[in-house]
């Protein structure tokens, strides 16, 4: 199972739709505090079989005649815990995640499937990839990032979210996009605030030399 993301979007701003081009799932960002870094994104479902079809440049706005309920919302808040809502149920960071390991741009989030399967996704340095947690690590699920096909060194691919094996529960299958969605805006966040701080220490850094 393959959901393509919109040409040159990012997973938490823009329309996954399937592989004969059926929307699946809407993101967007909603709100961003500019004093702690954070912001809340929410994740519409579209059900499937409605007849819609979606153009692959498409990344936001709504579908004519097409029916939608949202998912989830999660609010990334900086220096507090994070707060999730599926379904209309509220979570708690630690409800919803346990952390493992360290990494640069964050830590594992482990979470528990409500097919009674325990998942792990790895951050990677550039892309997540989730698996089962348990003895096997059987991979479940991978973002492929777009690649431009610059100079033909590779073949132009859009942004993909596969999910191996199944079929699954559909109930499972909200959840890997959820919790993917939620993975990447976390990178996102992360590379921004290490890019504030660089431009940050340049700047003082010329200061003091001019100074």
């Amino acid at each position: 199972m393959k959901f393509i993301l919109a040409d040159d979007s990012t997973p938490f701003s823009t329309f996954f739709r399937t592989e004969d081009d059926q929307p699946a799932y809407r993101t967007g960002v909603i709100a961003k505090n500019r004093l702690s870094g954070g912001s809340t994104v929410t994740i519409h479902k579209l059900p499937l079989g409605q007849g819609a079809k979606i153009k692959p440049e498409q990344s936001s706005g709504d579908l004519w005649n097409v029916k939608a309920h949202e998912l989830a919302t999660f609010k990334i808040r900086g220096w507090h815990p994070d707060e999730f809502e599926v379904n209309g149920k509220a979570f708690t960071e630690k409800e919803f995640f346990k952390k493992s390991g360290l990494g640069w741009y964050g830590r594992d989030r482990i979470w528990a499937g409500p097919d009674g399967g325990e998942y792990r996704w790895k951050m990677g340095d550039s892309k997540p990839e989730l698996y089962l947690n348990d003895k096997e690590k059987t991979l479940v699920a991978k973002f492929h990032r777009e690649h431009s096909g610059f100079l033909g060194i590779q073949e132009k691919r859009p942004p993909c979210l596969e999910i191996f094996g199944g079929p699954h529960p559909e109930a499972l299958v909200d959840m890997i996009v959820i919790t993917f969605v939620y993975m990447e805006k976390n990178r996102a966040d992360r590379e921004e605030q290490s890019k504030k701080m660089a431009r940050g220490n340049l700047k003082t850094g010329v200061e003091n030399l001019v100074g």
